[in-house]
Protein backbone atom coordinates (compact mmCIF):
# COMPACT_ATOMS: atom_id res chain seq x y z
CA UNK A 1 0.00 0.00 0.00
CA UNK A 2 3.08 2.18 0.36
CA UNK A 3 2.54 5.69 -1.67
CA UNK A 4 -0.96 4.76 -1.93
CA UNK A 5 -3.13 8.31 -1.41
CA UNK A 6 -6.61 7.90 -0.31
CA UNK A 7 -9.24 10.57 -0.61
CA UNK A 8 -11.83 10.72 1.79
CA UNK A 9 -15.24 12.35 0.35
CA UNK A 10 -15.30 16.40 0.73
CA UNK A 11 -16.25 17.66 4.58
CA UNK A 12 -16.65 20.84 6.12
CA UNK A 13 -14.12 21.40 8.79
CA UNK A 14 -15.61 22.33 11.90
CA UNK A 15 -14.32 25.14 13.34
CA UNK A 16 -14.93 26.41 17.18
CA UNK A 17 -14.85 29.16 19.19
CA UNK A 18 -10.44 29.96 19.39
CA UNK A 19 -9.84 26.87 17.26
CA UNK A 20 -7.78 27.38 13.74
CA UNK A 21 -8.12 26.10 10.58
CA UNK A 22 -4.78 23.49 11.19
CA UNK A 23 -6.41 22.13 14.56
CA UNK A 24 -9.85 21.13 12.88
CA UNK A 25 -7.94 19.68 9.47
CA UNK A 26 -5.50 18.12 11.76
CA UNK A 27 -8.96 16.39 13.92
CA UNK A 28 -10.24 15.24 10.29
CA UNK A 29 -7.09 13.88 9.16
CA UNK A 30 -6.62 12.14 12.61
CA UNK A 31 -10.05 10.55 12.07
CA UNK A 32 -9.51 9.77 8.90
CA UNK A 33 -6.16 8.17 10.16
CA UNK A 34 -7.64 6.61 13.24
CA UNK A 35 -10.70 4.93 11.25
CA UNK A 36 -8.91 3.60 8.55
CA UNK A 37 -9.83 5.97 6.30
CA UNK A 38 -6.11 6.49 5.28
CA UNK A 39 -4.20 3.70 5.15
CA UNK A 40 -0.37 3.05 6.59
CA UNK A 41 2.04 3.92 3.92
CA UNK A 42 -0.35 6.72 1.92
CA UNK A 43 0.88 9.90 1.29
CA UNK A 44 -0.83 13.47 2.61
CA UNK A 45 -0.03 15.71 0.36
CA UNK A 46 -0.07 19.71 1.03
CA UNK A 47 -1.58 20.66 -2.50
CA UNK A 48 -4.32 18.08 -2.75
CA UNK A 49 -5.24 18.36 0.76
CA UNK A 50 -5.99 22.49 0.31
CA UNK A 51 -7.99 21.53 -2.48
CA UNK A 52 -10.00 18.99 -0.88
CA UNK A 53 -10.77 21.58 2.17
CA UNK A 54 -10.99 24.74 0.64
CA UNK A 55 -8.00 26.62 2.41
CA UNK A 56 -4.82 27.41 2.11
CA UNK A 57 -1.09 24.99 2.15
CA UNK A 58 0.06 27.18 5.67
CA UNK A 59 -3.20 25.66 7.96
CA UNK A 60 -2.45 22.09 6.31
CA UNK A 61 0.92 22.67 6.31
CA UNK A 62 0.85 23.00 10.48
CA UNK A 63 -2.12 20.40 10.61
CA UNK A 64 1.08 17.84 9.09
CA UNK A 65 3.11 18.96 11.15
CA UNK A 66 0.79 17.86 14.79
CA UNK A 67 0.02 14.67 12.78
CA UNK A 68 3.68 14.39 12.86
CA UNK A 69 4.79 15.29 16.29
CA UNK A 70 1.47 12.87 17.82
CA UNK A 71 3.08 9.91 15.48
CA UNK A 72 0.28 9.75 13.14
CA UNK A 73 2.10 10.48 10.00
CA UNK A 74 6.01 10.87 9.41
CA UNK A 75 8.26 12.45 6.63
CA UNK A 76 9.96 10.97 3.86
CA UNK A 77 12.52 12.16 1.64
CA UNK A 78 10.71 13.29 -1.51
CA UNK A 79 7.41 11.75 -0.36
CA UNK A 80 6.23 14.63 2.09
CA UNK A 81 4.13 14.15 4.89
CA UNK A 82 3.01 9.73 5.48
CA UNK A 83 0.19 8.36 7.40
CA UNK A 84 2.37 6.04 10.35
CA UNK A 85 1.15 2.99 11.92
CA UNK A 86 0.02 4.20 15.39
CA UNK A 87 2.05 2.63 18.34
CA UNK A 88 -0.07 1.79 21.47
CA UNK A 89 2.98 2.14 23.58
CA UNK A 90 3.68 5.85 22.38
CA UNK A 91 0.37 6.45 22.75
CA UNK A 92 0.56 5.07 26.39
CA UNK A 93 3.47 7.52 27.32
CA UNK A 94 1.81 10.76 26.06
CA UNK A 95 -1.54 9.75 27.88
CA UNK A 96 0.86 8.93 31.21
CA UNK A 97 2.27 12.52 30.92
CA UNK A 98 -1.12 13.84 30.35
CA UNK A 99 -2.48 12.48 33.39
CA UNK A 100 0.27 13.76 35.35
CA UNK A 101 0.46 16.84 34.40
CA UNK A 102 -3.25 17.93 34.51
CA UNK A 103 -3.72 16.33 37.65
CA UNK A 104 -1.36 19.11 38.72
CA UNK A 105 -3.10 21.50 37.42
CA UNK A 106 -6.27 20.04 38.90
CA UNK A 107 -4.78 20.44 41.97
CA UNK A 108 -3.59 24.35 41.58
CA UNK A 109 -6.89 25.53 40.23
CA UNK A 110 -8.45 23.84 43.50
CA UNK A 111 -7.19 26.81 45.36
CA UNK A 112 -6.42 29.39 42.38
CA UNK A 113 -9.83 29.48 40.42
CA UNK A 114 -12.48 32.17 40.68
CA UNK A 115 -16.24 32.08 40.87
CA UNK A 116 -16.38 33.07 37.68
CA UNK A 117 -13.99 30.76 35.93
CA UNK A 118 -16.30 28.07 38.01
CA UNK A 119 -19.67 29.36 36.58
CA UNK A 120 -17.87 29.27 33.00
CA UNK A 121 -17.23 25.39 33.76
CA UNK A 122 -20.63 24.73 34.59
CA UNK A 123 -21.76 26.48 31.52
CA UNK A 124 -19.56 24.13 29.29
CA UNK A 125 -20.07 20.64 30.96
CA UNK A 126 -23.90 21.78 30.47
CA UNK A 127 -22.98 22.27 26.43
CA UNK A 128 -21.17 18.73 26.63
CA UNK A 129 -24.30 17.56 28.33
CA UNK A 130 -26.44 18.93 25.05
CA UNK A 131 -23.93 17.68 22.47
CA UNK A 132 -23.98 13.82 23.97
CA UNK A 133 -28.18 14.27 23.97
CA UNK A 134 -27.78 15.43 19.95
CA UNK A 135 -25.57 12.97 19.34
CA UNK A 136 -23.06 15.64 18.08
CA UNK A 137 -19.70 13.86 19.05
CA UNK A 138 -17.54 16.31 17.39
CA UNK A 139 -19.25 18.89 19.64
CA UNK A 140 -18.88 16.81 22.76
CA UNK A 141 -15.16 16.71 21.87
CA UNK A 142 -14.38 20.10 21.82
CA UNK A 143 -16.47 21.15 24.62
CA UNK A 144 -14.39 18.37 26.72
CA UNK A 145 -11.33 20.07 25.26
CA UNK A 146 -12.86 23.16 26.65
CA UNK A 147 -13.68 22.05 29.98
CA UNK A 148 -9.88 21.33 30.25
CA UNK A 149 -8.00 24.36 28.87
CA UNK A 150 -10.07 26.28 31.19
CA UNK A 151 -8.89 24.25 34.28
CA UNK A 152 -5.64 24.71 33.23
CA UNK A 153 -5.83 27.99 32.20
CA UNK A 154 -7.07 28.84 35.75
CA UNK A 155 -3.80 27.77 37.42
CA UNK A 156 -2.35 30.90 36.83
CA UNK A 157 0.78 29.74 35.73
CA UNK A 158 1.73 30.51 32.26
CA UNK A 159 4.80 28.10 32.03
CA UNK A 160 2.94 25.34 33.10
CA UNK A 161 0.31 26.09 30.86
CA UNK A 162 2.64 25.89 27.88
CA UNK A 163 3.99 22.76 29.18
CA UNK A 164 0.40 20.96 29.44
CA UNK A 165 -0.67 22.23 26.19
CA UNK A 166 2.45 21.58 24.26
CA UNK A 167 1.58 17.53 25.73
CA UNK A 168 -2.13 18.15 24.91
CA UNK A 169 -1.50 19.06 21.29
CA UNK A 170 0.42 15.71 20.80
CA UNK A 171 -1.98 13.06 22.43
CA UNK A 172 -5.08 14.75 21.20
CA UNK A 173 -5.56 13.25 17.94
CA UNK A 174 -6.32 10.12 19.83
CA UNK A 175 -8.98 11.74 22.15
CA UNK A 176 -12.01 12.10 19.76
CA UNK A 177 -12.55 8.30 18.36
CA UNK A 178 -13.49 6.89 22.19
CA UNK A 179 -16.06 9.79 22.09
CA UNK A 180 -17.96 8.10 19.61
CA UNK A 181 -18.84 5.30 22.47
CA UNK A 182 -22.23 6.55 24.13
CA UNK A 183 -21.82 4.76 27.35
CA UNK A 184 -18.15 6.66 27.11
CA UNK A 185 -19.76 10.37 26.63
CA UNK A 186 -21.90 9.11 29.96
CA UNK A 187 -19.16 8.06 31.93
CA UNK A 188 -16.53 10.76 30.66
CA UNK A 189 -19.41 13.37 31.96
CA UNK A 190 -20.04 11.50 35.20
CA UNK A 191 -16.39 12.04 35.56
CA UNK A 192 -16.17 15.73 34.64
CA UNK A 193 -18.89 16.53 37.09
CA UNK A 194 -16.96 14.59 39.79
CA UNK A 195 -13.91 17.48 38.62
CA UNK A 196 -16.42 20.68 38.93
CA UNK A 197 -17.98 19.71 42.35
CA UNK A 198 -13.65 19.46 44.03
CA UNK A 199 -12.95 22.56 42.62
CA UNK A 200 -16.35 24.00 43.74
CA UNK A 201 -15.53 22.88 47.14
CA UNK A 202 -11.79 24.20 46.76
CA UNK A 203 -10.21 20.63 47.79
CA UNK A 204 -7.41 19.94 46.09
CA UNK A 205 -7.05 16.25 46.58
CA UNK A 206 -10.10 15.62 45.31
CA UNK A 207 -9.91 17.31 42.35
CA UNK A 208 -6.63 16.01 41.49
CA UNK A 209 -7.91 12.17 42.30
CA UNK A 210 -11.29 13.01 40.26
CA UNK A 211 -8.77 14.45 37.53
CA UNK A 212 -6.27 11.26 37.14
CA UNK A 213 -9.39 9.04 37.90
CA UNK A 214 -11.00 11.13 34.53
CA UNK A 215 -7.85 10.72 32.29
CA UNK A 216 -6.78 6.96 33.10
CA UNK A 217 -10.33 6.29 31.97
CA UNK A 218 -9.49 8.19 29.10
CA UNK A 219 -6.34 6.23 28.88
CA UNK A 220 -7.76 2.92 28.72
CA UNK A 221 -10.41 4.26 26.37
CA UNK A 222 -7.91 5.37 24.10
CA UNK A 223 -6.17 2.31 24.15
CA UNK A 224 -9.09 0.09 23.65
CA UNK A 225 -9.58 1.97 20.18
CA UNK A 226 -6.19 1.47 19.07
CA UNK A 227 -5.92 -2.14 19.52
CA UNK A 228 -9.25 -2.92 17.87
CA UNK A 229 -8.44 -0.59 14.75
Amino acid sequence: MGGKTIAPSKKTLRVGSGDTLANALRRQLADDILDGRRESGSRLEERSLAEQYGVSRTPVREALQQLVSAGLAIRKPRSGAVVQRVEAGRVSSLCEASILLETLCARLAAVRITTIELGRLRLVLNACEACHQKLDVEGFALENRNFHSAIIASTQNQDLVDTVEFCRLRIAPYHRAPFKSASRRVSALAELEKILVALESGDPDQAALAMTDHLKAAAIAIDNQIRSS
